[in-house]
């Protein structure tokens, strides 16, 4: 396993760090998951400009070469990440499948509201759609690359003033995103279907008391980091040097997020998008500490749930196989059945919900 992050002296001691990445490595492989995420997004990009300028379709495969390439691999990181769910040993709890079924309940309401209310076509929705599934980003993050010691006091000071530092930045996107929208329309106003700009007219008074009341919970959050930060060792110095390297790596996210409304939204597809590749490459990590990597003489089951290729080969045998599907539905079935409804872009918004929702449950 990596060595750990080079604790300061007022926090070292005898600890052992039980991070699997050290120091030098948590920005390297993150700015490598990006690489990686720009790769196909890339690819696509010729694709696209193929068909819109050169083929001209009646009805296109790509019509964001972000999304395309997000919907692909995170349907293969959904069903991978559910089946290994499923089969953890938590789920052997019947407490774990009450919580599973609750959380599942209610990530169909989240998704009926979505739905009633304009959906993928409500600009408003998207942006909070966003801003929820970074909950699950940043939090992934974090578990992926902060250092771990043995000390479950300073253990569970970290966790909550990550925790709080969270709640900051997703509050502190919406503050920033979503009058970013409303200047963008004072400049360039659109023109919505009239059902749309109903349910547009029908949420904004929600969004203008959540936008004048969610501030109290900011506060909150900034004065219990603030508390917590005073009694971590170093303080909030020593927290930093603690933690710098995954802090740098939130704070890089942070700035993707902001430059869309300069470069357009794409950025929040490659932030979705660079979690399903980080979290493939963080499973494969920690598979590789295993003792024994376990083949396929020991059964399939356990080569995937045991060894680096097998999970390896599982992950990306969905992606080609959702792949698959996606251009039967389009060219074949010409976006028609079950397959486009389960396998569209709009689709995707809905399985994100769920996915994002489920991932709440307790792991213990």
């Amino acid at each position: 396993m990596a060595s750990g992050y080079p604790l300061p002296k007022s926090v070292a001691g005898n600890l052992v760090n039980k991070a699997l990445y050290s120091a030098g490595e948590v920005v390297p492989e993150f700015l490598k998951i990006i690489k990686w995420c720009l790769i196909p997004i890339v690819v696509f990009v010729f694709y696209w400009a193929t068909e819109k300028y050169l083929v001209q379709p009646q009805t296109r495969l790509v019509y964001n070469p972000a999304e395309f390439p997000c919907r692909v691999f995170g349907f293969s990181h959904y069903l991978v990440g559910l089946i290994f769910m499923l089969s953890s040993r938590t789920m052997k709890k019947a407490v774990s499948w009450l919580w599973l079924s609750a959380l599942l309940a209610v990530s169909v309401g989240i998704c009926v509201l979505f739905y009633n209310f304009g959906g993928a076509g409500n600009p408003i929705l998207v942006i909070f759609y966003f801003l929820f599934f970074m909950f699950h980003g940043y939090r992934d993050v974090i578990l992926f690359y902060q250092p771990q010691t043995e000390d479950k006091v300073l253990e569970a000071k970290r966790r909550w003033i990550f925790r709080y530092f969270q709640g900051v930045l997703i509050l502190g996107l919406m503050y920033v995103l979503v009058p970013a929208f409303f200047l963008y329309l004072s400049l360039k106003p659109r023109t919505y279907s009239p059902e749309l700009q109903a349910s547009i007219d029908a949420i904004t008074p929600y969004l203008n008391g959540l936008l004048m009341s969610a501030w109290l919970i900011l506060l909150v959050c900034l004065i219990g980091m603030w508390r917590l930060l005073k009694t971590f060792p170093g303080g909030a110095k020593g927290f930093w040097q603690d933690n710098k390297p995954v802090m740098l790596v939130v704070i890089y996210m942070t700035l993707i997020i902001l430059a869309s409304p300069l470069v357009g939204p794409w950025t929040y597809n490659l932030l979705i998008l660079s979690h399903f590749v980080g979290w493939y490459f963080f499973a494969s990590r920690r598979l590789e500490t295993a003792p024994k990597q376990a083949t396929t003489k020991d059964g399939l089951w356990k080569w995937v749930r045991g060894s680096v290729t097998g999970f390896q080969a599982l992950h990306l045998g969905f992606a080609a196989l959702f792949l698959i599907l996606v251009l039967v539905n389009h060219y074949v079935l010409a976006n028609t059945g079950v397959l486009g409804l389960l396998l569209g872009g709009n689709a995707f918004y809905y399985w994100t919900v769920i996915h994002v929702t489920i991932s709440f449950a307790p792991k213990s």
